[in-house]
């Protein structure tokens, strides 16, 4: 299914300076439709606690709390609001994630954006994460750098899967990114990563020049033909050797780009902890802007 963008959730950066996230979307919707959510997070434990304070008391604090913060966002947003697309609400919730995913569910949002915190630890999975593991609509991780004239948009795909899912996620980002393409008329790479470990290419177990002509000779063509269905041109396509989660940041910084559009599968528990998605571990390393996308 196209990705739509006419009805797209702001997560409000908590210090309101800049809201790189707000001007990230803005910049993506289409030139005479849709309109932007805003939504400012606030949360006082000693409002919501029961026996902390009275219930009047707690009732105060809240409402006072969240008059503040949608003065604070109307203020910061003041020159970004003469387009009359901007609708600011004050959110009161202790859990910014599974508020998120209730509105995506329940008010049909088309697209979540947020501008990337990369705090992760271990033990400790930061918001960024867990939207992207559990947010049902796609999820816009946006960056702080300004946007160039001449921009570029790395498509990431798995084009030697035979996986119906991974198959039909390869054209969700194809898709994907050539609408943004076109939106703002930018250059489109297609980019598809021949997966080998680093140990392998430090031990010199495998002929890296060697795999990588052959993988270029066999998937050069399927990706070529792919796509051209969607007005990309060849020469734009790039593949290399390596480990996703450091090839395509540094791919993408090489060119540029101004957003890295992949697909993602939710992963939980340990095995989430111990070794994340491959657009989690991307973000990690990646300093523009990234589109994640979940199969259908």
């Amino acid at each position: 299914m196209p990705m739509k963008l006419d009805n797209i959730l702001v997560i409000a950066d908590r210090d309101d300076s800049g809201q790189p996230a707000v001007r990230a979307a803005l910049d993506l919707l289409p030139a005479a439709a849709g309109h932007l959510r805003v939504a400012g997070f606030v949360y006082e434990h000693a409002a919501a606690e029961p026996g902390v304070l009275s219930a009047a008391a707690a009732a105060t604090l809240k409402e006072a709390l969240l008059a503040d913060r949608r003065q604070s966002l109307e203020q910061s947003l003041a020159a970004l609001q003469a387009s009359g697309r901007l609708q600011i609400e004050a959110v009161w919730a202790g859990n910014m994630v599974d508020w998120t995913v209730d509105a995506v569910s329940r008010d049909g949002i088309d697209l979540v954006v947020k501008t990337g915190n990369r705090s992760e630890t271990l033990f400790y999975t930061p918001t960024d994460w867990q939207l992207l593991r559990r947010c049902p609509a796609p999820v816009l991780i946006a960056g702080n750098r300004p946007h160039r004239e001449n921009r570029r948009i790395l498509a990431a795909i798995d084009a030697g899967s035979t996986h119906t899912v991974q198959i039909e996620l390869n054209r969700k980002v194809l898709d994907a990114a050539a609408r943004l393409g076109a939106l703002w008329n930018a250059q489109v790479h297609p980019v598809h990563v021949i997966a080998v470990s680093t140990v392998a290419r430090d031990l010199d177990l495998i002929d890296t020049r060697a795999l990588e002509r052959e993988q270029r000779g066999k998937l050069g063509p399927l990706i070529a033909a792919m796509a051209g269905e969607y007005g990309i041109p060849p020469e734009n396509i790039v593949i290399k050797l390596g480990q996703p989660d450091r090839v395509l940041p540094s791919i993408a910084a090489k060119l540029k780009a101004d957003l890295v559009v992949m697909g993602t599968v939710g992963r939980s528990g340990m095995a989430g902890k111990l070794l994340g998605n491959t657009a989690e571990q991307v973000l990690h390393r990646l300093r523009t802007s990234l589109l994640a996308l979940r199969p259908d």
